[in-house]
């Protein structure tokens, strides 16, 4: 059997769904091979540009579960997509990237001299959990089961697998490894979790901050089960956003947020369950967490790493979690009247445009894509949704031009799902020839398009710290009503904000992709006015004045 058509039955036992590449020169022989032997089983979607492979990769990892998987040439087709390798690496998705390659007697010249030359393995080292290159047929089934081992246990991330011309082209035995799944983990000793217990226990107020790994532990319901239990309110990290229901009496939604601000100055200690605490999650580390800190993760490095912990538990989530609320006290924490006040007062606040609107048309169950930009940084605390999948933001690397592609993505690995991207007119310039992938597949997804004509929130950035001064933060943008027609999607604009939920609701029914824009230079004050960064009271002012 040829190399090529090994990689395609391997990737086919891990449970591959389908592909978003570019072919080329490099990587022909792998096409043919996924022609011959993925057809019904593998489908493989074009992209107009690498960038967009990884993200539609990532979408499709972030609203599944899965793999994400993309196939480019080498060079700068791997270096195009290098953007979402990093974006799947600093939020912890897996996400696989395959790419082609010179015969092996080249691998010894100076890659500086080659077409599409790169040195891969060093290119990517610093942003993937593994990286490997096939030198024979039979290492494929090896590389592929490593990779997937890797993406999929511990904290998950990328990887970059890259195959000779030659090696596709050999011939070899089939050998398929099993379907790689990720390891549950142990249990710590029951009296170390008693001892942690006791230590809550003594708590008085104590405020929970949850973290992605409790996403990847499938530990959604066991982190309800303990919090119920203890009655203590949670927050959560941008990766974790939805992992809790928002909804819920005990939400204080982001840990950026005004409601776990506050809600920190009445607690008398901090539970971290599955953290990582990052720069964005806590402001540079500058975040004064309630003391003491009791850390619960799967991962022991990362335990006391950013934050001084003097009580801790390593294992299984779900098993921890589970452990953990057997030795609870029922209602033990105090903070029925303190959390009640903070919701009533963060709830007074005047909406924002669209977030309201969106959430009241869009069904339950609907996955949101938010790119970066003014409005979309608030969804982390004015768009409440109740499942962690539902929810897609590049949270850490956050690269501008994510949810289209990344919407893509999503709606091709949950086809029943509304799924919706948010975006500025920034971001989806960056992305929006990926409309003719998505006409060309019909892929139903729906483009909210923020055109107010700047890069608001930079603008406004430029504002504050230089005296008024800007640069280079207005844009020309095009038509985008007649720029979705053109690729034979549906347009549609909305000038008067009030019109927007009828547009919204009209599109959700469409067949094939919309583009939905909505003018908002006028608004620009409201923009800025979302931004919580650039304003000196978090609050904004209440609905009855």
């Amino acid at each position: 059997m040829k190399g090529g058509d090994i990689i395609i039955e391997c990737l086919k036992a891990q449970g591959v769904r389908c592909i978003f590449g570019m072919p080329g020169t490099q990587n022909l022989h792998i096409y043919d091979s996924l022609l011959r032997c993925g057809e019904g089983l593998i489908n493989h979607y074009l992209v107009r540009h690498e960038f967009a492979a990884t993200k539609m990769a990532d979408g499709f990892s972030r609203s599944t579960g899965e793999v994400g998987v993309a196939l480019t040439v080498p060079g700068p087709g791997a270096s195009n997509a290098s953007t979402g390798i990093l974006e799947a690496f600093t939020d912890c998705v897996p996400v696989l990237l395959i790419t082609g390659q010179h015969e092996l007697r080249f691998y010894e010249k100076d890659s500086s001299k080659m077409f599409h030359g790169l040195d891969q393995m060093k290119f990517f080292e610093p942003i993937t959990k593994y990286r490997g290159k096939a030198g024979s047929v039979e290492e494929i089934p090896i590389l592929i089961e490593n990779a997937f081992k890797a993406m999929l246990n511990g904290r998950p991330g990328p990887a970059v697998l890259e195959f000779p011309m030659d090696i596709v082209k050999g011939n070899g035995n089939l050998f398929v490894p099993g379907k790689v799944r990720r390891s549950i983990g142990r249990c710590p000793s029951s009296k170390d979790v008693s001892s942690v217990a006791g230590k809550i226990n003594s708590f008085r107020s104590p405020i929970f901050v949850v973290g992605s790994s409790v996403i990847h532990s499938n530990a959604k319901k066991e982190l309800k089960e303990l919090i119920e239990k203890i009655q203590a309110p949670v927050a959560v990290t941008r990766c974790a956003k939805g992992v809790f229901d928002e909804n819920h009496k005990l939400s204080l939604r982001g840990t950026n947020g005004v409601m776990f601000r506050q809600a920190a100055e009445f607690a008398d200690a901090t539970v971290a369950i599955g953290c990582r605490f990052t720069s964005l999650d806590t402001e540079n580390w500058k975040l004064q967490l309630p003391q003491p800190i009791v850390q619960i993760d799967e991962d022991a490095n990362e335990i006391g790493r950013e934050y001084p912990c003097e009580a801790s538990l390593v294992g299984g989530l779900k098993s921890t979690l589970t452990a953990l609320t057997e030795e609870i006290e029922q209602g033990k924490a105090c903070w029925k009247q303190p959390l009640e006040k903070i919701r009533a007062e963060f709830f007074k606040q005047r909406p924002l445009p669209l977030l309201d609107e969106i959430r009241q048309v869009l069904p339950a169950e609907s996955i949101l894509c938010v790119d970066v930009h003014s409005l979309g940084y608030s969804t982390f605390d004015e768009y409440p949704v109740d499942q962690p999948r539902n929810y897609l933001y590049p949270c850490i690397g956050v690269s501008l031009g994510y949810a289209y592609p990344a919407s893509i993505g999503a709606k091709i690995g949950c086809p029943d799902k509304p799924v919706v991207c948010f975006s500025g007119d920034g971001g989806f310039l960056m992305g929006s020839s990926e409309i003719a992938t998505a006409v060309k597949y019909g892929v139903n997804v729906i483009g909210i398009v923020i055109n107010d004509g700047a890069l608001t929130s930079i603008k406004a950035s430029q504002q504050k710290a230089f005296r008024g001064r800007t640069i280079d933060t207005n844009m020309i943008n095009p038509d985008f009503v007649e720029l979705a027609k053109s690729f034979g999607a549906k347009g549609k604009r909305v000038k008067s904000l009030d019109k927007f939920k009828k547009v919204l609701e009209e599109a959700l029914v469409n067949q094939g992709p919309t583009i939905i824009e909505v003018l908002m230079e006028d608004n620009e004050t409201q923009l800025v006015d979302s931004i919580n960064w650039l304003k000196s009271n978090p609050l904004r002012s209440p609905l009855e004045s």
